[in-house]
Protein backbone atom coordinates (compact mmCIF):
# COMPACT_ATOMS: atom_id res chain seq x y z
CA UNK A 1 0.00 0.00 0.00
CA UNK A 2 1.34 3.20 -1.28
CA UNK A 3 1.90 5.89 1.55
CA UNK A 4 -0.95 8.21 1.27
CA UNK A 5 0.42 10.31 4.39
CA UNK A 6 2.31 13.90 4.04
CA UNK A 7 5.58 13.51 5.40
CA UNK A 8 5.23 16.99 6.51
CA UNK A 9 2.28 15.68 9.04
CA UNK A 10 2.19 16.60 12.48
CA UNK A 11 3.26 13.80 14.70
CA UNK A 12 2.82 13.73 18.38
CA UNK A 13 3.59 10.77 21.06
CA UNK A 14 0.92 9.73 23.83
CA UNK A 15 1.09 7.41 26.54
CA UNK A 16 -2.77 6.67 27.18
CA UNK A 17 -3.78 5.11 30.24
CA UNK A 18 -7.44 4.92 29.57
CA UNK A 19 -9.28 3.88 26.57
CA UNK A 20 -12.25 5.81 24.86
CA UNK A 21 -14.24 5.27 21.99
CA UNK A 22 -11.51 7.00 19.62
CA UNK A 23 -8.36 5.07 21.01
CA UNK A 24 -10.36 1.59 20.87
CA UNK A 25 -11.40 2.01 16.98
CA UNK A 26 -7.82 3.77 15.92
CA UNK A 27 -5.72 0.52 17.50
CA UNK A 28 -8.35 -2.07 15.92
CA UNK A 29 -8.13 -0.02 12.83
CA UNK A 30 -3.76 -0.13 12.80
CA UNK A 31 -4.00 -4.07 14.04
CA UNK A 32 -6.46 -4.99 10.73
CA UNK A 33 -3.72 -3.47 8.04
CA UNK A 34 -1.42 -4.99 9.45
CA UNK A 35 -2.77 -8.86 10.43
CA UNK A 36 -4.01 -8.06 6.43
CA UNK A 37 -0.89 -7.40 5.66
CA UNK A 38 0.74 -11.26 6.80
CA UNK A 39 2.27 -8.93 10.09
CA UNK A 40 3.91 -10.39 12.13
CA UNK A 41 2.24 -9.09 15.78
CA UNK A 42 0.53 -12.47 17.28
CA UNK A 43 -2.79 -12.37 14.94
CA UNK A 44 -2.83 -14.54 12.35
CA UNK A 45 -6.10 -13.75 11.51
CA UNK A 46 -7.72 -10.57 11.66
CA UNK A 47 -8.93 -10.09 15.26
CA UNK A 48 -12.41 -9.04 15.89
CA UNK A 49 -12.79 -5.63 17.68
CA UNK A 50 -13.94 -7.43 21.17
CA UNK A 51 -10.23 -9.21 20.84
CA UNK A 52 -8.18 -6.33 20.16
CA UNK A 53 -10.84 -3.99 23.14
CA UNK A 54 -9.29 -6.50 25.61
CA UNK A 55 -5.92 -6.77 24.68
CA UNK A 56 -6.08 -2.84 24.85
CA UNK A 57 -7.68 -2.99 28.01
CA UNK A 58 -4.90 -5.56 29.16
CA UNK A 59 -2.28 -3.70 28.34
CA UNK A 60 -4.16 -0.54 30.63
CA UNK A 61 -4.49 -2.65 33.46
CA UNK A 62 -0.68 -3.26 33.50
CA UNK A 63 0.02 0.60 33.22
CA UNK A 64 -1.72 1.27 36.09
CA UNK A 65 0.63 -0.72 38.01
CA UNK A 66 3.55 0.80 36.73
CA UNK A 67 4.87 -2.53 35.09
CA UNK A 68 4.27 -1.56 31.87
CA UNK A 69 3.52 1.31 29.26
CA UNK A 70 1.72 2.03 25.53
CA UNK A 71 2.85 4.64 23.74
CA UNK A 72 0.50 5.55 20.45
CA UNK A 73 1.89 8.15 17.73
CA UNK A 74 -0.74 10.65 15.94
CA UNK A 75 -0.80 11.83 12.72
CA UNK A 76 -2.48 14.46 13.03
CA UNK A 77 -5.29 13.61 14.46
CA UNK A 78 -5.70 9.97 14.20
CA UNK A 79 -2.86 7.32 15.34
CA UNK A 80 -0.98 5.24 13.07
CA UNK A 81 1.53 3.41 14.87
CA UNK A 82 1.75 1.96 18.69
CA UNK A 83 4.18 -0.26 20.96
CA UNK A 84 4.27 -1.46 24.63
CA UNK A 85 6.49 -2.46 26.89
CA UNK A 86 6.26 -4.84 29.52
CA UNK A 87 8.01 -5.43 32.86
CA UNK A 88 8.74 -9.17 34.32
CA UNK A 89 7.24 -9.95 37.49
CA UNK A 90 8.42 -8.44 40.55
CA UNK A 91 11.69 -10.77 41.98
CA UNK A 92 14.83 -11.85 39.62
CA UNK A 93 13.45 -10.45 36.40
CA UNK A 94 11.71 -7.74 37.40
CA UNK A 95 14.43 -5.54 35.81
CA UNK A 96 13.80 -7.10 32.42
CA UNK A 97 11.46 -5.86 29.94
CA UNK A 98 9.48 -6.40 26.44
CA UNK A 99 8.76 -4.76 24.06
CA UNK A 100 5.44 -5.78 21.70
CA UNK A 101 2.61 -5.04 19.39
CA UNK A 102 5.46 -2.46 17.90
CA UNK A 103 3.60 -1.93 14.44
CA UNK A 104 2.54 0.53 12.68
CA UNK A 105 -0.13 1.54 9.93
CA UNK A 106 0.71 0.28 6.23
CA UNK A 107 -0.31 4.01 4.81
CA UNK A 108 2.27 5.77 7.66
CA UNK A 109 5.12 3.74 6.63
CA UNK A 110 8.03 5.57 5.65
CA UNK A 111 7.52 8.83 8.13
CA UNK A 112 9.61 7.33 11.16
CA UNK A 113 7.08 6.22 13.05
CA UNK A 114 8.63 2.85 13.96
CA UNK A 115 11.86 4.15 14.79
CA UNK A 116 10.13 6.99 17.23
CA UNK A 117 7.95 4.30 18.74
CA UNK A 118 11.10 2.03 20.03
CA UNK A 119 12.81 5.10 20.86
CA UNK A 120 9.77 5.97 22.96
CA UNK A 121 9.33 2.56 24.34
CA UNK A 122 12.87 2.56 25.50
CA UNK A 123 13.29 6.31 26.86
CA UNK A 124 10.84 4.91 29.18
CA UNK A 125 12.29 1.57 30.35
CA UNK A 126 15.08 3.74 31.10
CA UNK A 127 13.23 5.75 33.21
CA UNK A 128 11.33 2.98 34.95
CA UNK A 129 15.04 1.47 36.06
CA UNK A 130 14.65 -1.63 33.62
CA UNK A 131 18.44 -2.70 33.09
CA UNK A 132 17.36 -5.00 29.69
CA UNK A 133 14.74 -4.66 27.00
CA UNK A 134 13.91 -8.00 25.34
CA UNK A 135 11.89 -8.62 21.71
CA UNK A 136 11.43 -11.07 19.37
CA UNK A 137 11.10 -10.90 16.10
CA UNK A 138 9.48 -13.34 12.87
CA UNK A 139 13.37 -14.20 11.10
CA UNK A 140 12.05 -13.16 8.25
CA UNK A 141 10.89 -9.73 9.08
CA UNK A 142 14.16 -8.07 8.13
CA UNK A 143 13.01 -4.18 8.13
CA UNK A 144 12.27 -4.81 11.66
CA UNK A 145 15.36 -6.54 12.29
CA UNK A 146 17.09 -3.64 10.97
CA UNK A 147 15.13 -0.97 12.83
CA UNK A 148 15.76 -2.55 15.98
CA UNK A 149 19.34 -2.86 14.99
CA UNK A 150 19.65 1.09 14.36
CA UNK A 151 17.78 1.83 17.94
CA UNK A 152 21.03 -0.34 19.40
CA UNK A 153 19.28 -3.82 20.01
CA UNK A 154 21.10 -6.80 19.41
CA UNK A 155 20.73 -10.69 18.17
CA UNK A 156 20.87 -12.91 21.09
CA UNK A 157 19.38 -16.30 20.06
CA UNK A 158 17.24 -18.23 17.40
CA UNK A 159 14.78 -20.63 18.14
CA UNK A 160 14.63 -22.29 14.22
CA UNK A 161 11.14 -22.87 13.21
CA UNK A 162 9.34 -21.96 16.62
CA UNK A 163 6.97 -19.46 14.50
CA UNK A 164 3.66 -21.21 12.82
CA UNK A 165 2.21 -19.13 9.85
CA UNK A 166 -0.50 -22.04 8.12
CA UNK A 167 2.04 -24.76 6.77
CA UNK A 168 5.19 -22.15 7.12
CA UNK A 169 7.48 -22.38 9.58
CA UNK A 170 9.71 -19.46 10.53
CA UNK A 171 12.55 -18.70 12.87
CA UNK A 172 11.98 -16.97 16.41
CA UNK A 173 14.81 -14.03 16.11
CA UNK A 174 15.13 -12.60 19.99
CA UNK A 175 17.18 -9.45 20.33
CA UNK A 176 18.45 -7.53 23.35
CA UNK A 177 19.63 -3.80 24.06
CA UNK A 178 21.24 -3.61 27.95
CA UNK A 179 20.34 -0.19 29.60
CA UNK A 180 23.03 1.58 32.17
CA UNK A 181 23.10 -0.60 35.38
CA UNK A 182 22.65 1.05 39.33
CA UNK A 183 25.65 1.89 41.09
CA UNK A 184 26.83 -1.22 43.16
CA UNK A 185 25.73 -3.82 40.97
CA UNK A 186 28.17 -6.70 40.73
CA UNK A 187 28.01 -8.60 37.15
CA UNK A 188 28.50 -12.73 37.75
CA UNK A 189 27.20 -13.74 34.49
CA UNK A 190 28.10 -17.38 34.06
CA UNK A 191 30.90 -17.56 36.33
CA UNK A 192 30.72 -20.42 38.59
CA UNK A 193 29.47 -19.81 42.34
CA UNK A 194 27.10 -17.67 43.89
CA UNK A 195 23.18 -18.38 44.73
CA UNK A 196 22.01 -21.64 42.64
CA UNK A 197 25.13 -22.01 41.56
CA UNK A 198 26.80 -25.70 40.82
CA UNK A 199 30.23 -26.90 39.84
CA UNK A 200 30.50 -28.59 36.22
CA UNK A 201 30.59 -32.55 36.18
CA UNK A 202 33.41 -33.87 34.49
CA UNK A 203 32.63 -36.63 32.03
CA UNK A 204 34.16 -39.53 34.07
CA UNK A 205 31.46 -38.09 37.25
CA UNK A 206 28.46 -38.41 34.69
CA UNK A 207 29.10 -42.09 33.40
CA UNK A 208 29.65 -42.84 36.99
CA UNK A 209 26.27 -41.49 37.75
Amino acid sequence: MANDLHDDAEVSLEWPVRADEQLRSECHRVITAVVQQGGAIGWLQVPSRGKTDAWLEGVLQTVGTGRGGLVVARVGTRVEAFGVWLAGPPGPVGHVAELTKVMAHPAARGLGLGKRVVSALVSACRNADIEVITLGVRGNNHGAISLYESCGFRKWGLLPNAVAVDDLRFDDLRMFLALPLPEGIRIRGSAAGGPGGSVRRTMTEEVSH
